[in-house]
C-alpha cells in the first residue's frame, strides 16, 4: 500500500458525526433554493488563510490551502466542479454523465479522456481503496453515506482514506436518504462547493444567472395550474411494463425541472405514494397529461424517440395513455444535475412543453438555433472559465 500524507488535517468527520449548526436553509424545495448568503454561514476564514467548511452529513473540515484536486463518485458534485471550471480526476459511469452540454459552452475545456475512470458498469461500486491511493486527490467530493453505500467500506475502512487519502465532504441531494429528505437544494450545496475551491465570484455570477432564467422562464408560464407528470426515474421501458415514479413535489434535485415549470405530481394529485414500481393498470387510472424520464443527458434526440417514444406509441397497453396519444412523453436531465446541466434541462423541458411559448425542441440541445436559446452560452461559458 502506497504511503500517503495525510491532508489537510484538523476536524474532519466520518460517517455518522454529529456537526451542529451547519444545517442548510430551505428544506421545503419549493423555491429558487439559490442559496445567497445563507451558505457562507459554514465557512470561516482565519488570519492565516485557513478556512472550515461544513457540509452535512459529511461535517466540517478546515483547508489550510485550496483543493486542486479531486475524486467524485456518481451524484451531482462533477457537475457543480464543472460549473466552476474545475474538472475531476476521476469519476465512474461517464457514459451517462451530461458532458454533451459542456461541449455547447464556448471555450469551455473538458476532456475525459483526462480523468481516471474507475469501474465499468455496475462494477462501479465496491470500490478499490488503492484508486484513491493512486488518485491522491485533495478532497473526495462523495456524501460519505453514499462512497460507504458504494464501496461496501467499513467505518475503518472510511478512517483511513481520510487519514491517509483526503477528507470525505458533499452530500447526497438527488433524493432522500433512507427516508431522509436532502439537507440542501441544488444552489445551498453549490455554494458551500465554491466555498470549499474559493469561488466566491463565479458562485454568486451563477446565482445571478440562475434567479435571472427563472425569473423570465416564470413569467412566460400559462396562467393556472401546470400540466400533470408522471416522472420515472429509472427510464421508461414500454415492454418492461414496471416504471419507478419520483415524486417531484418532493424535496429532490433530480425532478428540480418540472417543479422550476409548474408541473403537478400525478400520484400525489391522485394521493398516491407508490413505494416501487408501478405498472400500466396504475398508469391508465391517473392518465397523467405527461410522461417523463431523465434521459436528456444521456441520450441523443434520435436514440430517444427510437428506444422510448417509438415503443410506447407501438405498445397496444401504453398506446392508450392520453400522453402517448398526445405527442407528450418528455424527458429531461437529473441525475447527475449541477448548475450546467440545470439550465439545459429546463430549457430543454420547456421547449418540449410549451413550444408555443419558448420555441420549438429539435429534439436536442446542440440543435436550437442561437437565437431560441433560452440562456446565453456564452455568458455561461465566461463563469465557467472565470471570465466575470
Amino acid at each position: 500500500m502506497v504511503q500517503r500524507r495525510r491532508l489537510l488535517a484538523s476536524s474532519a468527520t466520518l460517517l455518522g458525526a454529529g456537526i451542529a449548526g451547519c444545517l442548510g436553509g430551505d428544506e421545503s424545495g419549493n423555491g429558487n433554493g439559490n442559496g445567497n448568503g445563507n451558505g457562507g454561514e459554514s465557512s470561516t476564514q482565519s488570519v492565516d488563510d485557513s478556512y472550515e467548511v461544513c457540509i452535512e452529513p459529511a461535517g466540517c473540515h478546515t483547508f489550510e490551502e485550496v483543493p486542486e484536486t479531486v475524486f467524485t463518485i456518481p451524484g451531482a458534485a462533477e457537475d457543480m466542479a464543472m460549473s466552476l471550471g474545475i474538472q475531476v480526476d476521476a469519476h465512474a459511469y461517464p457514459d451517462r454523465k451530461p458532458y454533451k452540454f459542456y461541449d455547447q459552452l464556448p471555450d469551455v475545456e473538458h476532456d475525459p479522456d483526462e480523468i481516471l475512470q474507475y469501474g465499468e458498469g455496475e462494477s462501479a461500486r465496491n470500490y478499490d481503496k488503492e484508486i484513491f491511493y493512486e488518485v491522491d486527490p485533495d478532497v473526495v467530493l462523495a456524501d460519505p453515506r453514499m462512497l460507504q453505500f458504494y464501496s461496501n467500506w467499513s467505518d475503518e475502512d472510511m478512517a483511513e482514506i481520510e487519514e491517509n487519502v483526503a477528507p470525505i465532504l458533499g452530500s447526497y441531494i438527488r433524493f432522500d436518504y433512507e427516508g431522509e429528505a436532502p439537507y440542501y437544494t441544488m444552489y445551498e450545496l453549490f455554494e458551500k462547493i465554491a466555498t470549499m475551491f474559493q469561488r466566491r465570484a463565479q458562485y454568486e455570477a451563477w446565482a445571478d444567472l440562475h434567479d435571472e432564467f427563472i425569473d423570465e422562464i416564470e413569467s412566460e408560464l400559462p396562467d393556472g395550474e401546470g400540466p400533470t407528470v408522471a416522472v420515472f426515474w429509472r427510464g421508461i421501458d414500454a415492454d418492461a411494463g414496471e416504471f419507478r415514479p419520483a415524486p417531484i413535489h418532493e424535496k429532490r434535485n433530480d425532478a428540480r425541472s418540472f417543479r422550476d415549470l409548474g408541473f403537478r405530481d400525478a400520484f400525489a394529485e391522485a394521493g398516491l405514494d407508490p413505494d416501487g414500481a408501478v405498472g400500466y393498470e396504475t398508469l391508465l387510472d391517473l392518465d397523467p397529461d405527461y410522461i417523463a424520464a431523465y434521459n436528456l443527458a444521456s441520450m441523443t434526440g434520435d436514440e430517444w424517440q427510437s428506444q422510448v417514444v417509438e415503443p410506447l406509441e407501438d405498445h397496444s397497453t401504453a398506446s392508450r395513455l392520453s400522453a402517448v396519444q398526445n405527442g407528450n412523453v418528455v424527458r429531461s436531465a437529473g441525475q447527475f444535475m449541477g448548475p450546467i446541466t440545470h439550465l439545459f434541462s429546463t430549457e430543454a423541458l420547456a421547449k418540449q412543453v410549451y413550444p408555443d411559448r419558448f420555441g420549438e425542441w429539435p429534439g436536442d440541445s446542440v440543435d436550437i438555433p442561437d437565437d431560441e436559446q433560452l440562456f446565453d452560452r456564452d455568458r455561461v461559458a465566461e463563469i465557467v472559465t472565470d471570465d466575470i
